[in-house]
């Protein structure tokens, strides 16, 4: 018999892994939610690109074998599976136990977003004046209503003055003039 070389004292064999039952348990509910829902693997990863996240339906397939945990998987992968499958983030935690992040709730708006002051951060949108909202605020009710529209803001904001109105009255006596010419559509 020939020379057999010994092992090093650090190589230690590698068994297969126990299946997590966990991670089967996660499995079958994506799998199962996936065909109630009536998508194939290729549908299901064509939605996941919908929620901005690349998977394979290799991956998938390993998800709902259990042989890659959903719990190892990314937040924002869990996050598209959950929002592919339908569940709300409470619902989700509950069948999970995973982490579901919460959105904020939603600060309250400003009188000035509720009057529709602010207008959206947008290129197109003219910046308004701070004496133009304060003569909205002041004089925008009654007969002069219509200054403390949207559509009126955005129209006296994008005219072009040689000089701009200083005062929140010489506003009032621009929209007053121009009331009477012409009538701006809402976009």
């Amino acid at each position: 018999m020939g020379f057999v070389p010994s092992r090093p004292e650090w190589f230690v064999a590698v068994k297969s892994a126990e299946p997590d039952p966990r991670a089967e348990a996660h499995g079958a509910l994506i799998k199962e939610r996936r065909l109630d829902l009536g998508l194939n693997r290729p549908a299901f990863v064509s939605q996941m690109q919908k929620h901005g996240q690349e998977i394979t339906p290799d991956y998938l397939n390993k998800l709902e074998r259990g042989t890659a945990a959903l719990a190892r998987a990314s937040l924002e992968v869990r996050e598209a599976i959950r929002a592919v499958l339908g569940y709300s983030p409470e619902k989700w935690q509950e069948l999970t136990g995973l982490y579901t992040p919460t959105p904020p709730p939603p600060r309250p708006l400003t009188d000035a977003e509720r009057r529709g002051w602010v207008l959206p951060d947008d290129d197109d949108e003219p910046e308004i004046p701070d004496t133009l909202r304060i003569a909205a605020e002041k004089y925008g009710h009654g007969d002069n209503a219509p200054l403390a529209e949207r559509r009126w803001l955005r129209e006296l904001a994008d005219l072009d003055f040689r000089e701009e109105p200083e005062t929140p009255e010489d506003w009032l006596a621009i929209y007053s003039r121009l009331s009477k010419l012409i009538d701006p559509k809402d976009n």
